[in-house]
This record gives C-alpha cells, sequence and structure tokens, in this order.
C-alpha cells in the first residue's frame, strides 16, 4: 500500500489550471489516460513528481506525500479569479496499491474481469476501482486506486490470488529494481539530470522553470546524471568519492539475499564506463531515462 496526496480537480478549466503549473503538455492528452508530470521551481529544479489521470470530466492527481499541501497551493496560486476549478484533497478518501507481477491478468481474472487488456497509462475503471499500468527502465507495475471503505475486500482478494503485502524495506529494494523514483532521488536536480527530458514539453505555454529548461534544451550540457547501481556490497545514502575521485551520490539503497541496488548520481563519463569501483566494491551502472 502506497502513501501518497491524492487531489481531485473539477470544472471546465482545470486542466487549463494544471496544464500552465506542470512542465509536461497534458491539455491534449486523451481521456482515460494517465500523464507522469514534474513540478519545478523558477530555477528549474524538481520540486514534486505526480501523475494525472483524466477520467470523464474530472482529474486525479496524485502526488508525493511530503510535498501534498505545497504542491495543492501552487494549483490555487494558479488559478484566476474567473476560472471554473475546484480542488478536493481526497487523501483520507481513496487508497493506492501497487501491484509487481510477471502475469497482471491474473489478478483480473481471479475477480472475474476476463478480457480486459492492459496497456501502458490507459486508465481502466471498473465500478469504483482504477487500474493503471505503468512502465519505468527496470519493469512494470499495476496501480489499483480505490476507496479506502473497500481496501480490506481488495487485500482479501490479493491474499487469495497469492499476493504477499511488501514490507517497507522490501518495497525499496523491489522500487530500485523496478526504477521508480521518489521525491528523495530526484528533489533539488534538473529533469535532464535525472532522465526526465521526456517529462518537459517544449511545445507548450509558460510554466515554472520554463525559461532554464528551454535554455538547457538549446545549449545546455548534462553533466551529471541519475543512475542505477547493481552490486553484492551494502552501502548507505550519502556522498561518496569513486575510485577515480569523482564525486557519487547515493540517494536510495537496498539490499536483499547478496544483491543491492541504488540509485545515485553521477558523473556522466562515469555512467558511460558502465562499472565504477565505490566504497572499495565493484557496481555495474546504468543511466535511467523515463518515458
Amino acid at each position: 500500500m502506497r502513501s501518497q496526496s491524492v487531489t481531485l480537480l473539477q470544472g471546465n478549466d482545470s486542466i487549463n489550471v494544471i496544464d500552465r503549473v506542470v512542465s509536461t503538455r497534458i491539455v491534449d492528452s486523451p481521456d482515460s489516460h494517465g500523464v507522469d508530470v514534474l513540478f519545478c521551481d523558477y530555477n528549474g529544479r524538481i520540486t514534486d513528481i505526480g501523475s494525472i489521470y483524466k477520467i470523464q470530466e474530472k482529474i486525479l492527481l496524485l502526488s508525493s506525500e511530503v510535498m501534498g499541501d505545497k504542491t495543492r497551493k501552487t494549483l490555487i496560486d494558479g488559478k484566476s479569479w474567473n476560472e471554473h476549478c475546484d480542488l478536493i484533497i481526497a487523501d483520507e478518501a481513496i487508497g493506492r496499491v501497487t501491484l509487481v507481477s510477471d502475469d497482471f491478468q491474473s489478478i483480473f481474472t481471479r475477480m472475474g474481469l476476463d478480457g480486459i487488456e492492459l496497456e501502458r497509462n490507459r486508465v481502466i475503471e471498473i465500478d469504483d476501482m482504477i487500474a493503471v499500468k505503468s512502465e519505468f527502465p527496470g519493469g512494470s507495475v499495476l496501480d489499483i486506486l480505490l476507496p479506502l471503505n473497500q481496501m480490506d475486500d481488495f487485500m482479501s482478494i490479493l491474499e487469495t490470488a497469492e499476493y504477499s503485502e511488501m514490507s517497507d524495506d522490501r518495497w525499496n529494494f523491489v522500487r530500485l529494481g523496478v526504477c521508480i523514483p521518489t521525491l528523495t532521488d530526484i528533489s533539488g536536480n534538473l529533469p535532464n539530470e535525472c532522465g526526465m527530458i521526456n517529462l518537459i514539453s517544449n511545445d507548450k505555454g509558460c510554466y515554472p522553470g520554463q525559461e532554464v529548461h528551454a535554455r538547457l534544451e538549446s545549449r545546455g550540457r548534462t553533466v551529471k546524471r541519475l543512475c542505477l547501481l547493481t552490486g553484492e556490497a551494502a552501502i548507505s545514502p550519502g556522498k561518496y568519492r569513486l575510485s577515480n575521485g569523482s564525486p557519487a551520490h547515493i540517494t536510495s539503497c537496498e539490499s536483499s539475499d547478496s544483491v543491492s541496488y541504488g540509485i545515485a548520481k553521477l558523473r556522466v563519463n562515469d555512467i558511460e564506463s558502465g562499472y565504477v569501483n565505490l566504497d572499495g566494491a565493484i557496481w555495474k551502472v546504468e543511466s535511467l531515462t523515463y518515458l
């Protein structure tokens, strides 16, 4: 079960209100689809990450729990007095479960819902439940959103389908293997440093950080990038030096069964080498790029 901020926006101008705040163009995105978005400050650096689901005439925004109130304030501040957009806080009404599996169809089969085709970012509505498949550099996950008062019944269905609930440590290990970013990994960085250039729409109007992003697009050069480290040694988050003296910033890490994953910010030249010597251990390194 995932913790997040859940915000419902409704009204004829909702799409325009949120479009002028996020870095990703969403005004012409199709209905019943999800879009990953970034919230940035006026220096172009990431302040929050979210997912927007367009459902009929409403917009559901999932964003980080820690930045929920500030992100909502950004939306409110971006609303003109004559725009019709109501913002509803739904943190205590909607729950989120993330499934990690090689066979997502099995859960629908056990629920008696055969014939459902899962596509990336397609929003599937089944009664009060919403299902969305998302893809990351290391694999896919299936997010289920439903009213909190129905969560116990749904968890029973998952247990019957032989799914097991993960501990926080196990979830952190799995999400690192799938390369699901959290605000801990990307906050304060530029989108191009995080492999999230695809979440920047250069063909939309102004939004916070737009001028910085445009300059980087035209003449900038990325020196550091977010990457996945894979190795056998355990390591803690923090700032280190590689054996060649280059800086390395580990933002997240977790070990299980002699395998360790970490998300780190390294110099591009070090990532291109494929392996790095960090704290006396050899780590495989891969740059991350998000769709």
